[in-house]
């Protein structure tokens, strides 16, 4: 005797669910997960294969692909969560006219539940947005998402907040975002592409936008989370904006990059832009950059620690946009620092206030408002220029050009150094033929009182 059952003998998940460009009706399947499940025309209501057409769905798939999805998702009570299915979006374009909204529905908001949403390439899956609002919005109740390889562009002229949505309600220690190749593009309505909020880890890759519009990336607190932006091309707007973050890694940004929340440690690294400091920063590290903005660093709070390795400037290196108050910089570390044409290192800073300089390693002439470098007229003609070469709390040393000096009076001259020493100066070399000694706090020289004019050097060194 043979029994048939009509009810499954234990649960099951699907590994995923399949959303084509092409749709039911151009003789895709209504057989989850025979790779072709859900299209622009999936079937909405009716029984049986074939009975395609209207009405058609508007958001090309996606969203009925998520709705089965999270009605087919597996409870682990181990863990307090249900399984979703993976979305995957094949080859074509996915014409989008209304919001998508990945919602878990009915089921516990106290659970936990991951939310993956992928393409076959950034070249070869493309959604492209029409409504109005936010094109995709992700439920507050999911922990972890992940979007891998597909585009999303804004076709909309109207109203559009956010190509992709997520503000996460869960708390700490438990909301991670992982990006692989997403690709923003399309009309700026709003000035912004994308927005992922009280996010413990994200992890991203090659995300590219237009250099227009902002992304917004903000952690679970200031002493709490981790952002990694490894090895991408963030070709990102004007505006991308993190914070609230434990430690950010972040490599390949080009555009500007906005701390908005505090944060204990940034690290940037082979960047072309600039940074705007609207909360403060414990530690700061940029090498190998291209601090490429006007000004590159914006100082609108406080910053213990600044360090700059092996970066090239083009412009202003650090000025204020917030005058009224006045902020510090613990300590600016810069060892290896190249222009690319003549410029201010500094600028409208007169409310920002540097405890500490930690400078080696910044050639002399090419900067006009260094705080280590400065030029002063001889007595009656030439110049003394005065360069420390290293500049840290144990050692310092400068470097001083002669050139043409000529002091035909009987009056010495003195002349203060840009930043003092601390406890001892002596002068270790000085091929000038003039009589100069030295404090702490600069040189005096002893008067030719004569026609004759001078060139050479005179190295100081002390701590």
């Amino acid at each position: 005797m043979t029994f048939q059952t009509n009810f499954p003998l234990g649960p099951t998940k699907l590994p995923y669910v399949t959303v084509s460009a092409k749709g039911m009706s151009n003789g895709l399947s209504d057989i989850p997960n025979d790779g072709f499940d859900f299209g622009p025309d999936t079937l909405l209501g009716t029984s049986s294969k074939g009975q395609y057409g209207p009405p058609y769905t508007q958001t090309s798939g996606i969203q009925e692909a998520w709705n089965y999805a999270i009605s087919n998702t597996v409870y682990v009570s181990a863990y307090n969560a249900y399984s979703i299915p993976e979305i995957f979006l094949g080859n074509g374009v996915y014409n989008i006219y209304q919001p998508i909204n990945f919602s878990i529905g009915n089921l516990p908001a106290s659970a936990n539940y991951a939310f993956i949403l992928k393409g076959v390439s950034i070249d070869n899956a493309t959604i492209d947005y029409y409504g109005t609002g936010t094109a995709m919005t992700i439920d507050t109740n999911i922990n972890n998402v992940e979007l891998d390889d597909f585009g999303i562009n804004n076709q909309s002229s109207q109203s559009v907040d956010y190509l992709i949505y997520w503000n996460s309600a869960k708390g700490s220690n438990s909301n991670i975002l992982i990006m692989n190749n997403i690709v923003f593009g399309g009309n700026l309505v709003n000035n912004h592409w994308a927005h992922f909020n009280n996010i413990f880890i994200a992890n991203i890759t090659n995300l590219v936008a237009p250099a227009s519009g902002s992304t917004f990336i903000n952690g679970t607190g200031s002493d709490q989370g981790y952002l990694y932006l490894q090895g991408q091309i963030w070709s990102g707007g004007n505006n991308t904006t993190i914070g609230n973050i434990y430690y950010a890694d972040v490599s390949g940004l080009v555009g500007n990059l906005i701390i908005n929340n505090t944060m204990t440690m940034l690290k940037l690294a082979n960047i072309n832009g600039g940074v705007t400091f609207n909360a403060p920063v414990n530690t700061v590290l940029i090498e190998n950059g291209v601090l490429g903005s006007n000004p590159s660093l914006i100082v609108n709070a406080n910053i213990q620690y600044i360090k700059l390795l092996s970066d090239v400037v083009s412009g202003v290196l650090i000025s204020s946009t917030n005058t009224s108050t006045n902020y510090t910089i613990g300590v600016l570390s810069i060892d290896g620092l190249y222009n690319i044409y003549q410029h201010e290192a500094f600028s409208n800073v007169t409310n920002v206030k540097i405890n500490a300089y930690d400078f080696k390693n910044i050639p002399s002439g090419t900067y006009t408002t260094m705080p280590t470098q400065s030029t002063t007229n001889g007595t009656t003609a030439g110049t003394v220029s005065m360069d420390a070469v290293e500049y840290r709390i144990e050692y310092k040393k400068y470097v001083i050009r002669f050139n043409g000096y000529e002091n035909d009076t009987t009056t010495n001259q003195t002349i203060s150094y840009p930043l003092s020493f601390s406890t001892s100066a002596v002068i270790s070399a000085n091929n000038t033929g003039l009589t100069i000694s030295t404090t702490t706090s600069g040189i005096t020289i002893t008067s030719p009182n004569s026609t004759t004019t001078y060139s050479g050097i005179v190295i100081v060194e002390g701590y």
